[in-house]
Formats: structure tokens, C-alpha cells, sequence
């Protein structure tokens, strides 16, 4: 049975007349003759007869009839489905985050495409830079954003830089260095600090006082919730490194204080990583091409 022959059985039955079902089908008369004919072989019944006013479906045509609509109706939704998962408009994207990003410009974006493509499903996965690097590369993932790390063994994964942070040293407002808004290299090295816990940022760290010919200090927090740290500057002692823009509010409100000073690790690269050789579904290029826009913009 081909969706063909149901659709010229519909169209004889709809038109009572074969000749018109053939004219409405872009079909010979002979042509639509034979698919019906060749529809009632198959099934061992026949399924028109012709009557006064033309052809009839039979008890079996009118049964066939129904059936035959539910699938044509199926058929149809099922070619919308895939024309719309081509588009993008629905279906499941698949990415990962790093964590700092859990709380800034990701949800935004979430957001905007959730009203643009409501249909379009999002599972999101924040982590760290190399485990992430390790679900793209096991096929977990359709693709990861976030900040960029120093790759050990790259095989299988092509990253794509964006940007760059520009990052300064926060104080919170009581913190004695705030007053003044400036702080020294020794200021630096006696501060209690709060930093990401990320292999990029804790080498860079570590390189900014020993190129000075300074000891790394200790740090009261390693995290990877700028979030955290971000909050913990308000009623702590401790100093930390962040994107200016992240913080921006509460700067403004004078909740926190940027200090001029030298900035240990005060540049941070973020971008996206795929999976070498992976080909992205429509749904994932757009939020890819949507992640480029966002850091074009920044």
C-alpha cells in the first residue's frame, strides 16, 4: 500500500468522478485507474463502484477512506516536523557551560531563545573546562562555551575563541584597601583571596607573584561559582579577580570596590569547543551562531 494509491482513492471518492480525481491528482485518468486498481489487488476487495452520479466508495473504500486520512494527516505532521527541526524551530540542543557562566549572559540567552523557538529544548550541563572537553568528545555533547583552559591532549576537539575578559582586582566596601581604592604588590600578596578554582586561572595566578619574585598566597576559597565569590566580597575581608561586567551592579551601588592595581590573571579567554569531525543538527548551530553573536556584542 503507497501514500499515493490512498491519496487517488480520496480524491476519486471526493470528486465522484475519475476523471477529475486524475486532473486534481497531476495524473491520466488511466494512470489513476490502475494505482486504485492496483490498491484493490493488494486487498482482495473492491473498494469503488460506480453509481449514478458517478464513482462511490464501497463499505471497504469508506473504511480504507478513514484510516487512509489519519495517515496522510500523520504523514503531513511528520514532514511539518522535520521541515521545522531543519529550521531549528524545534527539537533538543545538548551544551555545555562552564560554571561562571550559570549565572551570567547564558540565562539571558536562554531566555530570548526560548521566546523566539519555544518548541526548541535545551539540556544544559555546567562544569569544569576539561570535563566538559571530555563529553564533547565522547559525544555527550553537542558543543561547550565557557572559559577556555590550557589543553593537555586536544585530539578530537577543535576550540574556537571568542573573546577575552579584561578582569580587576574587588574589594568589598569595608575592606581597608577600599578607601583608598588602590593597592600595592604588597597589598596583593598579604590579601586573603577568593578564586576560581580553573586550571587556567590558578596557573595564572601562581605566575603573576612568582614572575615578580613573590610566593603564591594562599587562598581562602577556590570555586567555580563566580556567584560565590562574587556575594562573598560583601562581607568578607578577602579580595578577588573579576570580569568588570559581571559586576557591574554592584559596583555601581558601591557594594564593591575595584582597586587600581596590577591584576593577576586580569585577562581570561572564552569561546566554544566541538567535537573534531562532529556535524551539529540545525538546532545546535543555531544556539552556536546565537553564543557567537552574544560575544560579538560583548
Amino acid at each position: 500500500m503507497e501514500i499515493q494509491q490512498l491519496r487517488h482513492l480520496i480524491a476519486a471518492v471526493e470528486t465522484g468522478n475519475l476523471l477529475k480525481a486524475a486532473d486534481k491528482s497531476c495524473i491520466s485518468q488511466s494512470g489513476l485507474s490502475r494505482s486504485i486498481k492496483s490498491l484493490e489487488t493488494r486487498l482482495g476487495v473492491p473498494l469503488l463502484v460506480r453509481g449514478p452520479k458517478g464513482v462511490e466508495a464501497t463499505v471497504y473504500g469508506l473504511s480504507v477512506m478513514r484510516r487512509a486520512q489519519v495517515i496522510l494527516n500523520e504523514v503531513a505532521k511528520s514532514v511539518d516536523e522535520v521541515h521545522a527541526i531543519e529550521q531549528g524551530r524545534t527539537g533538543e540542543v545538548k551544551f555545555g557551560i562552564t560554571q561562571n557562566y550559570a549565572h551570567y549572559l547564558v540565562p539571558m540567552l536562554l531566555a530570548d531563545l526560548h521566546r523566539e523557538r519555544p518548541a526548541l529544548r535545551f539540556t544544559v550541563v555546567a562544569d569544569g573546562f576539561i570535563e566538559l572537553l571530555e563529553m564533547v568528545r565522547a559525544e555527550e555533547l553537542d558543543f561547550a562555551f565557557g572559559l577556555i583552559g590550557e589543553i593537555r591532549r586536544n585530539d578530537g576537539i577543535i576550540i574556537e575563541p571568542l573573546s577575552a575578559h579584561q578582569s580587576r582586582v574587588f574589594c568589598g566596601r569595608n575592606h581597608p584597601l577600599a578607601e583608598t581604592g588602590t593597592a600595592t604588590l604588597d597589598d596583593l600578596h598579604a590579601a586573603q583571596w577568593a578564586m576560581l578554582a580553573s586550571e587556567g586561572v590558578q596557573r595564572g595566578f601562581s605566575i603573576f607573584f612568582e614572575s615578580r619574585g613573590r610566593s603564591v598566597p594562599p587562598q581562602a576559597l577556590k570555586t567555580n561559582s563566580i556567584a560565590l565569590m562574587h556575594r562573598l566580597l560583601e562581607h568578607s575581608d578577602m579580595l578577588t579577580v573579576l570580569p568588570a561586567e559581571i559586576v557591574q551592579k554592584s559596583l555601581e551601588e558601591g557594594r564593591i570596590v575595584a582597586l587600581e592595581c596590577d591584576t593577576p590573571v586580569a585577562q581570561t579567554r572564552m569561546g566554544l569547543f566541538f567535537r573534531e569531525g562532529g556535524l551539529p543538527t540545525p538546532q545546535a548551530e543555531l544556539v552556536i551562531e546565537r553564543f557567537r553573536r552574544m560575544q560579538a556584542m560583548t
